[in-house]
């Protein structure tokens, strides 16, 4: 028999992703399961930078062993999960017993995972092939230098080598960047590099979303702009039922279908499930766009197979 051509292969790939997405939903709103749809590792918390609004940096709390995270990857397939996504830290520095993230994807992908995510600061080589990146950069590049230690030059250089093309560039609003938020989309969108313009808005403990966070009006404003940009033509990844859902603050939370390994717990949803004064002010788009997928949102589900076929 002859080998497959890779159009053959990736034809494949997005049967089995359509097919999974089907089941599930068949399983979910059918048969009324509650089945995990999305898991996320915090494989480390070693960090090579020392962003202002970022409390889990090198704290020593969350490195995992080769032999646990492993683990973890096995028991979270056998509940169901069949998206997941690795954090820290910055998980390209995780490495234990002469493994590193690659081992890890490539194990994820044996085990039968069909979208695997890399979270990076976008400093270290994007090398590890099938999965894909999302990479933070909050600003245009004048901005994001002051915010992240100069390193716009090293992620542009590093995605342009990267051996994959579904990188995705990622910002956390704050009130440091959200007037740039226009010169930031138009930046990314010239340099014609990035898959799509995901976002964040800066979630944390009230005090400090004082300080530093985008809440109230100026997050109804600061959404409304990322809306019109998405109208203009950008990439960004948003579904039209999320933004209503994070305009109204107005999903049901936790999301009891998303996950998050820690060394010593996996948490519902978020680290911060226990803390309700936080998670009344979640500002993390990508978690709002599942709930809307597991509502059945026409908007969020072809907005997900966008981004990941």
């Amino acid at each position: 028999m002859p080998e497959r051509t890779m159009a053959e292969t990736g034809k494949t790939i997005i049967m089995q992703k359509l097919a999974s997405r089907l089941i599930y939903a068949f399983r979910t709103f059918v048969l009324r399961q509650e089945i995990p749809y999305l898991f996320g590792l915090v494989i480390t918390d070693k960090c090579n930078l020392n962003c202002f609004y970022c409390e889990s940096k090198n704290s020593g709390k969350y490195h995992f062993t080769s032999e646990h995270a492993f683990s973890v990857l096995h028991d979270a397939y056998n509940r169901g999960h069949r998206s997941l996504y690795f954090t820290g830290g910055e998980p390209m520095l995780w490495n234990d017993n002469g493994y590193d993230v690659s081992n890890l994807v490539k194990y994820a992908r044996e085990l039968g995972y069909l979208d695997v995510f890399i979270y990076t600061n976008g400093t270290m080589p994007f090398d590890v092939p099938d999965c894909h990146y999302i990479v933070t950069i909050d600003g245009p590049k004048e901005i994001h230098n002051k915010i992240r230690e100069g390193t716009y030059d090293i992620i542009i250089q590093n995605v342009r080598q990267a051996v994959t093309n579904s990188v995705l560039a990622s910002i956390t609003f704050t009130k440091e960047n959200v007037e740039y938020l226009e010169g930031f989309a138009r930046e990314i969108y010239d340099l014609n590099l990035f898959k799509g313009i995901a976002f964040n808005l800066l979630t944390h403990w009230p005090e400090t979303l004082d300080r530093y966070g985008i809440i109230g009006d100026e997050r109804i404003e600061l959404l409304d702009r990322i809306w019109r940009l998405k109208k203009d033509g950008y990439p960004i990844v948003l579904s039209k039922s999320a933004y209503i859902a994070m305009r109204k603050n107005s999903w049901k939370r936790p999301i009891p279908q998303i996950e998050l390994g820690t060394k010593d717990r996996v948490f519902k949803c978020c680290r911060d499930v226990d803390n309700p004064s936080v998670c009344e002010n979640c500002g993390y788009a990508s978690c709002i766009e599942v709930s809307q997928i597991l509502s059945l949102k026409p908007s969020a589900m072809w907005q997900i197979l966008r981004m990941v076929m």
